[in-house]
């Protein structure tokens, strides 16, 4: 009876060790970006924001959405009053807000290496917005050759309101 439960326990700590080597490791690193504060306005604008990396191996952007009730993509402009689209901008850019003349080289998002920090730009048609603290990002990006996805909160997107105050 003895050598049976031996035996049980072994297997099990065989079925442990194996089933932990499989197991894939999260990637370890967070997305930092950076605030934003205004009066915002029913306007069309261009926001370029600082997006930092804190991993150790640098990273390559696939896609960048905002989702609320995650995994559900923000609804549609006449809900949220939000439309936008993101793209990827050289590291050196000045962050900041700029009109709809904003007329600087702007890059696909998809295939853009952060390694460290690094810069995206977000275009913003905004209508009737309200606070909304379920607002989050979604970054889906390659790191070492696998694709991982990440829910990020940015309090400038949950803030985010055209209403006055």
């Amino acid at each position: 009876m003895k050598r049976i439960v031996l035996g049980l326990i072994t297997l099990f700590c065989i079925a442990s060790l194996v089933g932990c080597s499989e197991q894939v490791k999260e990637v370890d690193g967070e997305f930092l970006l950076g605030q934003f504060g205004t009066d915002w306005k029913k306007e069309t604008f261009y926001m370029v924001a600082p997006i930092e990396w804190t991993g150790k191996s640098p990273i390559t952007l696939k896609s960048i959405e905002f989702v609320k009730d995650y995994p559900d993509s923000l609804t549609t402009y006449e809900e949220d009053g939000i439309k936008y689209e993101i793209f990827g901008a050289e590291p050196s850019r000045k962050t900041g807000l700029y009109d709809e003349s904003y007329g600087r080289e702007l890059k696909n998002i998809n295939g853009l290496e952060i390694n460290g920090e690094g810069k995206i730009v977000i275009k913003f048609s905004l209508g009737d917005v309200k606070v909304d603290n379920a607002r989050r990002l979604k970054i889906k990006f390659d790191s070492v050759g696998k694709e991982v996805e990440k829910i990020v909160v940015w309090k400038t997107l949950e803030l985010l309101t055209t209403e006055t105050r």
